[in-house]
């Protein structure tokens, strides 16, 4: 698999200069949202952008290489802010998108890591969620039920962080491993499309742009469109396939009118044909590694299937790996991942992952029994 993007950034129709910074590049995608006086913003989103792109150069492996390029970044920007009085204070958000590549068994995956609100959302099989987890005094009330949705959305005080990179010597990031799926959206913004474009308008110009350019292009500008109150930046990544093989259509001859022999060797032929696309069929149906919940409830397991997610014609996945993992001890957001039956071209990538999840579960075994 290989990623394509598109990314977009515009001033919005009421600022002087543009506080966000974005980084778009094969191995790394960021959006910082700065914030502070005069240039200070401007400066502190820029440090992050290029500290991430920086920390990219040398190659990411792994959530945690993430994370501490993140934390790196938030160093950089503290010092510097106990520099000229015009930067003290300042601070950015920060929301990252990094692919990292297969290693040995393990599969392709995507990590996804935020500080404040800028967001991240995915659009998995025409729908979309949200990915990342706001750090707002907005989000905080939300969470314990004290404004709905809606009121959230129009809230005085939307703009108060309760994170971010360069207030504090130490900043805590969240980050979360997605598996790589073809078909996959990813979009990281700047809180500048949120406040102005709803979810639902939102996964609608997605779903209805295929090309993540101009997808990029269009919800800027339906932003601006909305109000433009603040600067806003989009940037768009899909996850395709690295090459297509195309499969040619067999066609089957018209079997000839004379001769009884002719008829013989047109059934024969016939006979062989049917033969060998249902070994064909049998072939494309057996092909190819995925990973699902076998069985209903929270009492389903966590299963290494052979086979399609779907059965084809009389051909089902059969079970390659039982793990013992319960839905019940799944993080519910991964539950829904592995309920997409994410596939693998190799039984060693689909098992890395599904082992991946097994160690985390009998990790919490064992503190739990402790």
């Amino acid at each position: 698999m290989k990623v394509v993007w598109g990314a977009a950034s515009h001033v919005g129709m009421l600022r002087q200069q543009n506080e966000d910074a974005f980084v778009a590049e094969t191995n790394v995608f960021v959006v910082a949202d700065g914030m502070g006086g005069h240039n200070a913003g401007e400066v502190a989103s820029a440090l992050a952008v290029q500290g991430m792109r920086n920390a990219a150069g040398n190659g990411f492996s792994s959530a945690e290489s993430v994370v501490s390029a993140i934390n790196a970044a938030n160093a950089e920007i503290h010092q510097a802010s106990g520099g000229p009085t015009d930067q003290r204070g300042m601070g950015t958000t920060l929301t990252a998108v990094v692919p990292l590549p297969a290693a040995g068994a393990e599969p392709q995956r995507m990590v996804v890591a935020n500080v404040g609100d800028s967001r991240v959302y995915l659009l998995r099989g025409g729908e979309l969620k949200q990915v990342s987890s706001d750090h707002s005094y907005v989000q905080e009330l939300l969470t314990e039920g004290y404004i709905s949705a809606a009121e959230a959305r129009v809230h005085p005080r939307r703009n108060i962080v309760t994170r971010a990179l360069g207030i504090e010597g130490d900043v805590n990031a969240d980050s979360w491993v997605l598996p790589m799926v073809v078909g996959d959206r990813y979009v990281l913004c700047s809180d500048g499309l949120v406040d102005e474009v709803e979810d639902e308008q939102i996964a609608h110009m997605l779903r209805e742009t295929p090309d993540p350019q101009i997808a990029a292009d269009r919800l800027v500008a339906a932003a601006n469109d909305n109000g433009g109150r603040d600067n806003v930046t989009v940037v768009v990544v899909d996850v395709v396939a690295d090459d297509i093989v195309p499969v040619a259509a067999t066609k089957q001859p018209n079997a000839p009118k004379r001769g009884k022999r002719k008829l013989l060797v047109a059934a024969a032929s016939i006979v062989v044909l049917v033969a060998v696309s249902i070994g064909a069929i049998g072939w494309y149906a057996r092909g190819g590694y995925f990973v699902g919940f076998d069985g209903e409830g929270d009492d389903a397991t966590l299963t290494l299937f052979k086979g399609r997610p779907q059965s084809v014609l009389w051909f089902s996945p059969t079970v390659q790996l039982d793990s013992g993992v319960k839905r019940s001890e799944v993080f519910p957001a991964l539950a829904l991942d592995i309920d997409e039956n994410p596939t693998y071209s190799s039984p060693e990538r689909a098992e890395a992952y599904v082992n991946s999840i097994r160690g985390v579960v009998e990790e919490q075994r064992e503190g739990a029994g402790s």
